[in-house]
């Protein structure tokens, strides 16, 4: 009777979080839409984020609504801001990668390139759960993020993995993406975030 419990429980607690995982999705797609989808993604993707990292800190009672149109109406500015930053050097390194591929031809560029890319990547990966977490000033949270990812290089690793079996389960799946696509994107990165966190906080204090 007890491992029948057990096994309902399970399956009630999968069935909350799913439940929680599809409506941040939905509010992440409603507020995506309102912000005229480039305005509102970055601000979205904050709230979200904010919102599982509530769930790691708090548990997952905490207010899902509230904390994320409280996030995102009072980062909004401020997200736009840095966000703009992060999609210009990515488009510009688009840009690079096109360019060198197809006009320089140099596999030593080309490589260098990649590095590059990979790297920008890594930041972005971090900045999202960073911004969350810290008040810093504006291009502190590149430099953060940056610094967290390397100094933490398993959470970096698992968080590139999850992406990369996520991009597969997509493909595969493609309805997810509609129904899960964001938050659960936004989920592992998040909580391999907050335990790079975790464990650099109680380093700088010992």
């Amino acid at each position: 009777m007890s491992a029948l419990s057990g096994f309902i429980k399970v399956f009630y607690d999968f069935g909350n979080w799913l439940s929680k995982m599809i409506y941040l999705q939905i509010l992440w797609l409603m507020f995506t839409i309102l912000g005229l989808g480039l305005f509102g993604v970055i601000p979205a993707t904050v709230s979200v984020t904010t919102v599982i990292s509530k769930w790691f800190q708090e548990g997952y009672d905490a207010p899902i609504f509230q904390v994320f149109l409280h996030t995102y109406k009072k980062q909004f500015l401020r997200s736009n801001g840095l966000g703009i930053v992060l999609l210009g050097i990515g488009v510009f390194l688009y840009m690079d990668l096109n360019i060198s591929k197809q006009v320089i031809q140099s596999a030593f560029i080309h490589s260098l390139l990649l590095l590059i890319v990979l790297l920008y990547i890594v930041v972005l990966l971090y900045f999202f759960p960073v911004f969350s977490r810290y008040k810093l000033k504006y291009f502190q949270y590149f430099k953060q993020s940056f610094f967290v990812a390397f100094a933490r290089p398993f959470e970096t690793i698992a968080m590139l993995l999850c992406i990369l079996l996520l991009y597969y389960l997509f493909i595969y799946l493609p309805v997810l993406t509609f129904f899960l696509g964001a938050s659960l994107t936004i989920f592992p990165i998040t909580w391999f975030a907050h335990r790079a966190f975790i464990q650099l906080e109680e380093k700088k204090m010992n």
